[in-house]
């Protein structure tokens, strides 16, 4: 495929569910333009039905034969994951565990959801009571039983990086810096294979993300 290819990443200003698929594309070097689209402007294309699934991220691959649209994030990820070898092309076993945790993140994703669209103060503090003391807890060990039964390889699926690490990077980020009232930043301390996890992924993301020849870009294949 041509230089003329173009990927536009469509979300809001903010990590989020962009996150990873922004962080996939910058890792293997493939150009693309990051639109941040403000919350208010996300309102009126919902409203006016422009937006498929009434959501974002979504991804626009223009082409010299049209544009294709495409939304949901993990779909996103896979396709990308593809393009950039962060995820398996041969190995159906490794890819399913690759899918298992991904959807895992949508999990805990829907879990907080409700609670950042909550906007009585007194229903969202007792919304992240639960989440903190149960449901939050209960996804944490989840992710720790995929961890160990991977042989705590520092990934969650096989032995090197894939979307899979980068979705559930931010979304464990989204969960411990603070930015949720209710929801104590010690919430993972005792999770022995997801703090180790977490340690080997921002280090190897960033060891990836400094070697990656971004200003270059490449265009995905044919």
């Amino acid at each position: 495929m041509s230089n003329a290819v173009t990927l536009r990443l469509h979300y809001f200003p903010f990590p989020g569910r962009g996150a990873a698929i922004r962080d996939a594309l910058r890792i293997g070097g493939i150009a693309f333009e990051d639109v941040h689209l403000p919350p208010d402007r996300f309102r009126e294309q919902k409203a006016a039905g422009q937006l498929r699934f009434s959501s974002l991220p979504a991804l626009e691959i223009e082409t010299p034969g049209g544009t294709v649209s495409a939304m949901q994030s993990n779909a996103i990820l896979r396709f990308v994951g593809r393009q950039t070898g962060l995820y398996p092309m041969d190995d159906p076993v490794r890819a399913l565990k690759v899918d298992e945790a991904l959807d895992l993140g949508e999990d805990i994703n829907h879990a907080i959801g409700p609670s950042i669209a909550e906007q009585n103060a007194e229903r969202r503090m007792a919304m992240r009571k639960i989440l903190a003391e149960e449901t939050l807890p209960r996804l944490a060990g989840v992710l720790e039983r995929l961890l160990v039964a991977n042989g705590r390889t520092g990934f969650v699926a096989g032995d090197s990086l894939t979307v899979a690490d980068l979705k559930l990077y931010w979304i464990v980020d989204k969960l411990t810096n603070g930015t949720l009232d209710g929801i104590p930043k010690s919430l993972l301390d005792g999770f022995a294979a997801v703090n180790a996890w977490r340690q080997n992924v921002a280090a190897v993301r960033e060891t990836r993300m400094a070697s990656a020849v971004q200003d270059r870009g490449r265009a995905l294949p044919a």
